[in-house]
């Protein structure tokens, strides 16, 4: 969602370009009124200078139509969206790199609205033609590919067609792999999109790894889980909410597998991030516990289990009612517990 800005930029059009970054910082700290506002501000200037219908309109458009959608105001993005797209033409512009990532991510944004819509179809072939461009451009091994890619996956997995977005995952994570030296984006001046694609795809292999455990693929989930873990890690460092939430994923994993000591490893880890991070009486909390118990049992330590179990049941019991499911399963093994002791 950037243009490329050189000796021949106008300087109010880099002015508009730094507050686009500086709506992206927002956004990314989760500050939708102060994005909106730096957006707001960069239209401004370029309306001041004359700049207005120009790619580095589009750019900031793009990004404004990015924080509509996450304020839940998918309608005003899909204006948004349309009119950068009216700028930068249907067709993947062939003269300046910078103007084509820019289309790019229009045509991605779209077609993420298309999938909120239930559109699959329209969605998937507006991004097999992005990725058709970027691959052209900038080479199989970019972030633009990584990023389209991705994309598709989240489509392919939303229409329920798993083999296609497990096609369209791998390859992204294989494009993000061969990313190396000099990448168009960053040539381009893209650091927010270098930060930002890589946990998009962590976040959807997680998601991946859970369709896999679902449907008893247990290898595949194994693969999925273990590389959004490494994926979340380079991004966020240890100790993350994304990172406890994936460890999770893969001691459930490693509990079913008959794997114990693993399972109890990743659910201490886990549980420490949770703790800290979300607070000791959180549902997560709770449900980690629970699954920690059974690790615990596993090696044969009842009492432990037992502890753990009662401490989970406490906690599933505030926060949710008695007769949903991981209540349930918390006080029968709470009472399992009781008749083993």
């Amino acid at each position: 969602m950037f243009v490329k800005q050189d000796q021949d930029t106008p300087r109010a059009a880099e002015e508009a370009l730094a507050l686009r970054d500086e709506a992206l910082a927002a956004l990314d700290e989760g500050d939708l009124p102060a994005a909106l506002d730096a957006a707001g501000r960069g239209l401004a200037v370029l309306e001041t200078a004359g700049l207005r219908g120009r790619e580095y309109e589009a750019a900031l458009l793009v990004v404004r139509a990015e924080i509509e959608e996450d304020a839940g105001r998918p309608r005003d993005a899909r204006v948004t969206v349309t009119a950068a797209i009216a700028m930068l033409g249907d067709a993947p512009p062939s003269h300046d790199t910078g103007t084509l990532l820019s289309w790019c991510q229009a045509q991605e944004r779209l077609a993420g609205l298309e999938r909120l819509e239930g559109d699959f179809g329209a969605a998937a072939g507006r991004l097999r033609r992005v990725l058709d461009a970027a691959r052209a451009a900038f080479g199989e091994g970019s972030m633009a590919v990584v990023s389209a890619a991705n994309a598709l996956g989240a489509v392919h997995k939303f229409a329920a067609d798993f083999d296609a977005a497990e096609a369209a995952y791998r390859r992204a994570v294989a494009a993000a792999e061969a990313v190396t030296g000099r990448d168009p984006l960053i040539e381009a001046g893209l650091p927010h999109n270098l930060g930002a694609v890589h946990p998009d795809v962590a976040r959807d292999l997680n998601a991946l790894g859970a369709l896999y455990h679902l449907a008893g693929r247990y290898g595949d989930a194994d693969w999925a889980y273990r590389r959004a873990l490494a994926a979340f890690e380079y991004c966020y460092g240890p100790d993350h909410v994304e990172i406890a939430m994936t460890c999770a994923n893969l001691a459930v994993l490693d509990g079913d597998l008959g794997r114990f000591r693993e399972a109890e490893a990743l659910g201490r880890r886990a549980l420490a991030i949770q703790q800290d991070v979300l607070g000791p009486g959180d549902t997560e909390v709770g449900l980690t516990l629970l699954n920690l118990a059974a690790a615990v049992a596993g090696q044969g330590r009842a009492g432990e289990a037992t502890v753990l179990t009662v401490r989970a049941a406490a906690i599933l019991g505030a926060r949710r009612p008695a007769d949903r499911p991981h209540a349930q399963v918390a006080a029968e093994a709470l009472r399992a517990g009781g008749r083993r002791s």
